[in-house]
């Protein structure tokens, strides 16, 4: 055998070792001539995307369904909007922010919309009800498949509902379910109508602008116009209805309050005649008596409004229940409470138009109005005590002066108790006829509100049926999808030009790199084992992977200058590509008639050795370079790749450390002076790094790359540290190549 020394380079000359031009920092500058050949080169991609989209663009809006939007407009009154309490029906009141939105929730409230859907008989328009479709326009296609899903669903529900038990609702359910048994069969209908229609304040003034979204102009100003009356409708029963009420109620206060007066008038006549004259006491008795019935009076009437109040509101609250009598509190928690209610209520109804009825949100708004509902219920409650606190009192206080009165007529009995009674009686008939008056005047002003009937609103402007669709708007569609499809287009070319592209072929790798690429080979698999890559090559000499093998070794040799004795194959990680190359270069020097060892030099992962099947030596690589063993026994023979092997187990020490030794140099000219070719499975490049640069000068050194993994840009760096192993040459060898 040949010694290694030939190999050895003369003192001051150095190998001549192929340059790897290091890829520049960033994508050069486009010049405005590169980006004018770019456009001409890539002229199709810039006409085709956008045509694409514009004919995708028209096929969408032509089979896309017109909505046309109907507005109105209508003007909030000054007075009347939200009574705070019975008295405020006759009492003027200015709009407020709040107020306003109270007016805009009532516009979209599902009562209001129930009775719009009533009114236009919705539930026959297919828009708003599916249902109402003919049977020969309904799509057989889906027909079929709904009916098949609904015919799978019962076996899912594990025997379906029919082993419930059939208990009674709880009330909680019965609760939760108010809203749903409030619309009835309207449900879905109001909720898609809720959809369609939008209500605004038009910025800070008291104009409300209506519009509503239909497939047919018509319906849509039907929609507008009719939720419009029907707001018209609902405040003018609204304010009938309160007044109604207050007239019904002041009516019976009246007749009470003139009999009660007709009887303290006809008792003062009766006594009149039986006055008597009285000269010394009388005058000061009747001062004291003045100032008590004066007082009386006083509180007489206010005992009679507290009463009123008190009746009313426990009417109230008797028949609607307390949020019903909320209006009659105008303390400023109540007042509070009222706007906080008007805010969730205005809330809840962005929210359910916005995430729909079944949504987190307004299951959270609806919590804090039940909350809120509660604590107007408590203060409802507080100021129903509070009156009758105050009943009590005054009745005590009424009570008291009453005493005093009749303690002051005792003393005037003794002078004239006929005139004292007469005095008297005169104060409780001047006490009721204010009373009497003050009500009559009251119950003559709510009668002329609730003669008039008129609403607090006026409409500026009905809704005329649109003559042009909002959408789809082809024209504007198609052209906008044209100069966004240019656009695209404009982006796609320059981003295409400008990304780095992954080495896929040789051509490519080579202009790349400047390297030259000695082989390639198709992609091997990582199901195929070593020893069915063997099986390969022995079952057909002359087949395709065969001459691939050769031809890599041949090339290897020619550039060599004969034939190698010493070939590095290296890769950027550990790949599986690079132990097939090593071993087809070994069974390719065996078929050319030569001796051959693979050394698996992997001491990070020693790859090789784990997918090899070979019999055990009594050493390895790592024990011979540790002194424990000698390189002969550490040789162990392929038969089926006719080549001998030297297995290697993993070392914690960094390959640097490990080869840079004259003892793995002793092993080396060992093995060179025993084989005609040494092949050598080093680690990965990223960890062997200047490992070799210390080595006798090497043959060959092949790189493998797998296509399609690695840009110039990062084959760089590998590269670069492949080349201070120190070889002659340096060549590429390009795996998972489709054409090879």
């Amino acid at each position: 055998m040949n010694q290694i020394s030939h190999l050895r380079r003369p003192p001051g000359e150095f190998p001549t070792k192929p340059s790897v031009s290091a890829p520049p920092d960033g994508p050069a500058p486009l010049r405005p001539s590169d980006l004018l050949k770019l456009l001409r080169r890539r002229h199709r991609s810039l006409i085709r995307i956008p045509l694409i989209l514009m004919f995708g663009t028209g096929l969408l809006v032509t089979g896309a369904t017109p909505r046309y939007v109907a507005y109105s407009q209508m003007l909030l009154g000054e007075q009347g909007l939200s009574a705070r309490n019975s008295f405020d029906l006759v009492e003027q009141q200015s709009l407020t922010s709040s107020v306003i939105e109270g007016e805009l929730a009532v516009l979209r409230s599902n009562a209001l919309l129930r009775r719009v859907a009533e009114t236009l008989q919705l539930e026959t328009v297919p828009e708003f009800n599916p249902e109402a479709i003919p049977e020969d326009e309904q799509g057989s296609v889906l027909s079929d498949i709904a009916e098949r899903v609904k015919s799978l669903l019962p076996s899912f529900g594990g025997g379906g509902e029919a082993d419930l038990p059939d208990d009674a609702p709880s009330r909680v359910a019965v609760a939760a379910g108010a809203g749903a048994q409030q619309l009835g069969t309207y449900k879905d209908i109001v909720g898609k109508l809720r959809q369609a229609i939008r209500v605004n304040q038009q910025g800070t003034s008291y104009v409300v602008q209506v519009s509503a979204v239909s497939e047919d102009p018509d319906l849509a100003a039907a929609i507008t116009n009719t939720l419009m009356d029907e707001y018209m409708g609902f405040l003018t029963d609204k304010r009938f209805n309160a007044a109604q009420e207050f007239t019904a109620w002041l009516e019976t206060r009246v007749a009470d309050l003139a009999v009660t007066l007709e009887r303290s008038e006809r008792d003062v006549f009766d006594y009149r005649a039986r006055m008597e004259a009285d000269a010394d006491n009388r005058t000061r008795l009747e001062q004291q008596m003045t100032e008590l019935t004066t007082r009386l009076i006083d509180r007489r009437a206010e005992l009679a409004q507290v009463e009123a109040m008190y009746d009313k509101m426990g009417s109230t609250i008797e028949t609607g229940g307390p949020l019903a009598a909320q209006d009659m509190s105008s303390s400023e928690a109540m007042l509070d409470y009222r706007q906080q209610l008007s805010e969730l209520i205005q809330r809840e109804a962005f929210a359910v138009g916005s995430f729909g009825e079944q949504s987190a949100q307004v299951a959270s708004i609806r919590r804090s109005i039940d909350v809120i509902e509660a604590s107007i219920e408590l203060e409802v409650r507080r100021e129903l005590d509070r009156l009758q606190n105050q009943r009590e009192v005054l009745r005590v206080v009424v009570s008291s002066l009453n005493s005093q009165l009749n303690e002051l007529s005792r003393q005037m009995l003794d002078q004239s108790s006929e005139e004292i009674q007469l005095n008297q009686l005169q104060r409780v008939a001047e006490a009721n006829s204010v009373v009497y008056q003050e009500f009559l005047a009251r119950f003559k002003e709510v009668s002329e509100i609730q003669n008039l009937q008129t609403p607090d609103a006026d409409i500026i402007s009905y809704a005329n049926p649109p003559s042009a669709p909002v959408y789809p708007r082809k024209k504007l569609s198609v052209i906008m999808a044209g100069v966004g499809g240019f656009f695209i287009a404009f982006a796609y070319v320059l981003l295409t030009e400008m990304l780095p592209k992954k080495l896929s072929t040789p051509e490519a790798l080579a202009r790349a790199t400047g390297i030259g690429v000695y082989g390639r080979m198709r992609d091997l698999g990582a199901q195929m084992t070593l020893h069915e890559l063997a099986r390969e090559l022995n079952r057909d000499p002359e087949g395709k992977l065969s001459q691939i093998a050769l031809r890599l070794a041949n090339n290897a040799d020619m550039r060599a200058g004969g034939a190698a004795r010493t070939i590095l194959v290296a890769s950027d990680t550990a790949r599986d590509d690079k132990v097939h190359v090593a071993m087809l270069l070994a069974w390719a020097q065996s078929r050319k008639g030569r001796s051959c060892v693979v050394v698996d030099a992997d001491t990070r992962t020693a790859n090789l050795s784990g997918l090899l099947e070979y019999r055990r030596p009594a050493g390895n690589l790592a024990s011979t370079l540790y002194g424990d063993t000698e390189i002969g026994q550490a040789i162990t023979g392929l038969p089926r790749f006719g080549a001998s092997f030297v297995p290697c187990e993993e070392m914690a020490s960094d390959p640097s450390v490990v080869f840079d030794t004259e003892r793995f140099r002793q092993i080396l000219q060992t093995l060179s002076r025993q084989f005609d070719t040494v092949i050598l499975d080093l680690p990965p490049a990223q960890d062997f790094t200047d490992a070799f640069t210390s080595l006798e000068e090497m043959d060959i050194e092949l790189f493998v790359v797998r296509a399609g993994t690695l840009t110039g840009g990062e084959l760089h760096e590998p590269l670069e540290v492949a080349r201070n192993a120190n070889a002659r040459n340096l060549g590429l060898v390009l795996t998972n190549d489709a054409t090879a």
